[in-house]
């Protein structure tokens, strides 16, 4: 994951970061199946900087608040809640890299139960153990959830920013909701993005973004507050020329610092949002140039499938 520091507004924000080991969503049982889970905004935590999806979960009679994170490939649980619940853990030899490719050690949780706040049931074979920043423990979150790896087999995870909410449709179904919903319909149909070198059920989504006439692929992200540019992406190339310093981050592997542009006008999902993104070091991984966060995905709705995402924004 990683932190930005804002210097202009001593806002502390989070940009959550997919890792390199990624967790596999076992199959569920019947009772286990979800059709939707509920998800929700909270002001306050908005205000000390995670604009986020979130949701609640109960493991072991302890519970936290996580962050819905489309950019996670894993599921990932912050020490502190590990500690207080219980989970044992036990060592990896990988480690967890963040948006910058920093990395840091991280440790396993196996075949773990618990329950949303709707007391619905759910199992996760695995998660990835880090430690996160003090501020998850004093704000109570337990760390991140990938809703497309909670997506039960043959479904995908319809992910609509604007209420928000998370519901589990066949992805042939969503779109063609998705569709009626748009007049005239305006989207982008991408591919999901694997690590073929893993051996666990993974996957991302990566998604076109265009301004000054020049177009990169970025991670779709909701676990990003802000939006950030690769300093070797096409579009900084084009617009870089107008940065001006920008906000300390703070990721799994240390601090890193970085510059920014205001009012760029990026074109994703069909429509235009005016944003002020930063500009740092991205990991390359799936061939991306930047990573969309919430500031340009706040309007939008995701259908994050097993093979391909439909994309649409307000």
């Amino acid at each position: 994951m990683t932190r930005v520091l804002s210097n202009s507004s001593e806002i502390t924000s989070l940009c959550a970061a997919a890792m390199t080991l990624f967790a596999l969503a076992p199959p569920l049982s019947a009772q286990e199946n979800p059709r939707s889970l509920p998800i929700f905004y909270d002001p306050a935590l908005a205000a000390q900087g995670f604009p986020n999806p979130l949701v609640k979960a109960r493991i072991a009679g302890h519970e936290a608040i996580f962050i819905v994170d489309s950019g996670a490939s894993a599921n990932v649980f912050a020490d502190w809640y590990v500690e207080v619940a219980r989970i044992p853990a036990v060592r990896s030899d990988s480690a967890a890299v963040d948006n910058a490719g920093k990395t840091a050690p991280e440790r396993l949780v196996h075949r773990l139960q618990g329950r949303w706040s709707d007391d619905q049931r759910f199992s996760l074979n695995e998660a990835i153990v880090v430690a996160f920043p003090p501020l998850f423990k004093s704000l109570h979150l337990g760390g991140l959830v990938s809703p497309q790896l909670l997506a039960p087999p043959g479904m995908a995870a319809v992910l609509d920013l604007r209420v928000p909410s998370l519901r589990f449709v066949p992805f042939g179904r969503a779109q063609a909701d998705l569709r009626r919903s748009k007049v005239p319909a305006q989207f982008d149909l991408t591919q999901s993005c694997k690590n073929a070198n893993s051996n666990l059920e993974n996957r991302v989504y990566v998604a076109p973004a265009t301004t000054a006439g020049v177009t990169d692929l970025m991670l779709v992200d909701t676990g990003a507050t802000g939006t950030i540019l690769s300093d070797r992406s096409k579009i900084v190339q084009a617009i870089g020329s107008g940065s001006e310093p920008g906000p300390r981050s703070e990721g799994v592997g240390g601090e890193t610092s970085g510059r920014m542009v205001r009012n760029v006008q990026l074109l994703r999902g069909g429509r235009i949002v005016t944003l002020n993104p930063s500009i740092r070091e991205v990991s390359e991984r799936c061939g991306v140039r930047g990573i969309l966060g919430m500031d340009a995905l706040r309007s939008c709705s995701l259908i994050l499938g097993e093979k391909e995402m439909a994309f649409s924004c307000d």
